[in-house]
């Protein structure tokens, strides 16, 4: 798959991620619903419901099929941004270059919209009757987005701000705040599409190591100087980050070592897989220096 035929399939899936999303909010006449709609439908890569979409297919499903649990992680994933931009976790002022959540409607709305789009996100689940094996994939939800997941993780990066981190305690970190949504993205897509064991542990592994992936990209891209403009501010709290543990060259070398072991584990899966495998080495591409001056 090409870089142009890449950007069109993303640009395809969000259209449907967000057509979903804005079908599964409450009306945004109160004032909640709206700082709702103001979080969820302002932006963002949808990475995470795509990589759900892409599963279900390499694995012989419908992204149709798996769409209420790919916008689900995205109502989870939208919670986590709007509840680590509070000033007493990250305090960042912009998110996707526009005022964050609590900057517009207070913090005490701000956290309501956290709790509440949790806890639309596991109605939409629960919504999605006849899909093979729902069940199962609303419990691996319910844990990565949990105490051993997503809030694990970032009760993890907390105790490490300003603090000289270990490469693994940095790993124990981004496993669970970034790679446990990655993960169970692959696995959800491949879950409902009825994917043979061995067909799951290939998305999982997978997912596992494309979280990774993506973190150490963001990680890099941070310490460049190329999320300015969204205020993130992993420096200024000094978290633990790959190139400030490893240095930007070893940084780059883990990045490129989990693009080429996500690309390993689709390799039996054929040409179903060619989004996600694409998608894998589109994450790397966009540190080449060419990519982060655009």
């Amino acid at each position: 798959m090409s870089g142009g035929e890449l950007a069109r399939y993303l640009a395809a899936r969000r259209r449907l991620v967000d057509g979903a999303l804005r079908a599964c909010l409450p009306p945004g006449r109160s004032r909640l619903g709206q700082a709702m709609r103001y979080s969820l439908l302002g932006g963002g890569k949808r990475l995470r419901p795509i990589v759900a979409l892409a599963a279900a297919e390499a694995a012989g499903g419908t992204a149709r099929a798996v769409l209420p649990f790919a916008c689900a992680l995205e109502l989870i994933h939208t919670y986590s941004l709007v509840h680590d931009d509070l000033p007493a976790m990250d305090d960042d002022d912009l998110r996707r270059g526009r005022p964050t959540c609590h900057k517009v409607y207070g913090e005490g709305l701000a956290i309501l919209v956290g709790d509440a789009l949790l806890t639309e996100a596991f109605g939409l689940m629960a919504s999605a009757r006849g899909a093979p094996r729902a069940l199962e994939a609303v419990a691996e939800v319910a844990r990565a987005a949990g105490v051993a997941g997503m809030v694990g993780g970032q009760a993890l990066d907390l105790a490490a701000e300003g603090t000289r981190a270990t490469l693994a305690t940095l790993r124990a970190i981004h496993a669970r705040k970034t790679g446990a949504l990655f993960r169970v993205a692959a696995r959800t897509g491949g879950l409902v599409a009825g994917a043979a064991p061995a067909v799951l542990r290939r998305l999982t592994d997978y997912g596992e190591h494309l979280g990774l992936a993506f973190q150490i990209a963001d990680d890099i891209l941070d310490a460049a100087g190329g999320h300015e403009a969204d205020g993130r501010t992993d420096q200024k709290l000094r978290k633990a980050t790959y190139p400030a543990v490893l240095g930007a060259t070893a940084a780059r070398s883990h990045l490129v070592r989990a693009r080429d072991r996500a690309l390993a584990a689709l390799g039996p899966l054929g040409p179903a897989a060619a989004p996600l495998e694409a998608l894998a080495v589109h994450v790397v591409a966009r540190t080449e220096p060419a990519a982060a001056a655009s």
